[in-house]
């Protein structure tokens, strides 16, 4: 991914756009002030439904040896992130590897980098514009890691916009 100092991105990809002409349910839970009201209380502020229907939600699903979803950071302020699937054990992969309040993705690289583990089921809510993150390697064939997006902005979020979501969901 060039536009983000050329991190890997192995996986499949689904974007909000396609998501939206598929299913209801997701959108209908995007929408749902009940989880926009929950997200406001975690963060202390309003969270927004993101005005591009690309980035609102998306699928990321790694799936073969090796897939991983590069160091970057995200156009969006928050990123609630929902387990599908995922590896069983740490050592499977699919690791999130995140630097607070980090932009520059070297960070993931100096030792600063804390390490998640989730399980199919879990969520996490991230900073995502402010967090430099990555998604360790799946580690051999036949495991899976799909999780479902969904971001957020607030009214006081500066409007940020790289082409690398373009580039994952269109």
């Amino acid at each position: 991914m060039e536009c983000m100092d050329g991190p890997p991105r192995h996986m499949t990809t689904v974007g909000g756009h396609v998501i939206a002409e598929t299913s209801k349910r997701v959108p209908d839970l995007y929408a749902d002030p009940r989880l926009l009201a929950f997200i406001s209380g975690l963060v202390g502020a309003t969270a927004l439904p993101v005005p591009d229907p690309v980035e609102r939600h998306v699928l990321n699903i790694l799936h073969r040896r090796g897939d991983t979803h590069g160091a970057h950071t995200d156009d969006c302020p928050y990123a609630l992130v929902i387990f599908l699937e995922a590896p069983d054990a740490p050592e499977d992969g699919g690791l999130l590897e995140y630097v607070p309040h980090a932009s520059c993705l070297r960070d993931l690289t100096t030792g600063q980098a804390r390490t998640a583990h989730h399980q199919a089921g879990d969520a996490y809510l991230l900073r995502s514009d402010t967090t430099a993150h990555r998604v360790t390697p799946l580690t051999r064939s036949g495991l899976r890691r799909t999780v479902l997006n969904l971001a957020c902005t607030t009214p006081d979020a500066t409007p940020h916009s790289t082409p690398s979501a373009r580039h994952l969901y269109t």
